[in-house]
């Protein structure tokens, strides 16, 4: 049986992504918040399937906060984006998914290095692993996971750009589940873009819900170094 996207079923996902990233989740009853350490110490606020009045609430908070942002886990995307019209605020990303996959059946081997030039490396932190694969010396593909409870959390599944359309991030995928099977893990849980989605797709996975980032449009104007007044203008010349 599939997972249901839930708030528990985030907590996880953001449990898992915390410890390979090495933050800290803070929940104070409306929202979980984390540090992002490693991005100039903005915050980053979640919401799963908020009520209208409580998503209004944690995003006007987010437009007073130059350092904030805010991502919602939905299945009614369109209707909170309409509804944070009148803020005036920017949508950053509205193609994530939040993903899962049995895990029962998937292969506990490892699977086969692509190619003799082609060095696979291990390490691990904490709950977190991670492998990372070179060819001739130099960085093709890399990905982490972690394990919390009886879910394994993917994160960072990235392929260098010389490197794409070979199969790399199947074999990372494979490589981490191979690893993670060890233990007493059901589900896999991740959070893809819309890069990724194609990609999770094909080995099985299961879209649960859509996920979208919103945040002030001034922060956004003063990170870019972009006159005020032209914010709109600038929009629209982002590919």
């Amino acid at each position: 049986m599939g997972a249901h996207a839930d708030d528990e079923l985030l907590q996880t996902w953001i449990d898992g992504w915390s410890a390979c990233r090495g933050y800290e989740p803070h929940r104070d009853g409306r929202s979980t918040s984390v540090l992002l350490t490693d991005q100039q110490n903005q915050t980053e606020h979640f919401l799963f399937e908020p009520t209208t009045e409580r998503f209004l609430e944690l995003a006007s908070e987010t437009r007073q906060d130059p350092g904030r942002v805010l991502t919602v886990v939905t299945n009614r995307m369109q209707e909170l984006i309409d509804a944070a019209q009148p803020l005036r605020m920017h949508v950053t990303d509205r193609q994530q998914s939040l993903m899962s996959v049995d895990m029962r059946g998937q292969d506990v081997e490892d699977p086969r290095v692509p190619g003799d030039d082609y060095t696979l490396q291990r390490s691990s932190e904490g709950a977190c692993r991670s492998v990372t694969v070179h060819v001739g010396g130099e960085l093709a593909a890399r990905g982490s996971v972690s394990v919390v409870g009886d879910y394994a959390v993917y994160d960072r599944i990235v392929t260098e750009e010389g490197y794409r359309r070979r199969g790399l991030g199947s074999y990372v995928m494979r490589t981490l589940t191979a690893g993670v099977l060890e233990d007493d893990i059901t589900t896999g849980l991740l959070m893809a873009s819309a890069d990724g989605r194609a990609l999770y797709a094909f080995l099985g996975w299961q879209h649960l819900a859509d996920v979208f980032v919103i945040e002030d449009k001034g922060r956004l104007r003063r990170a870019c170094g972009i006159p005020d007044g032209t914010i709109a203008a600038w929009l629209r010349r982002t590919p």
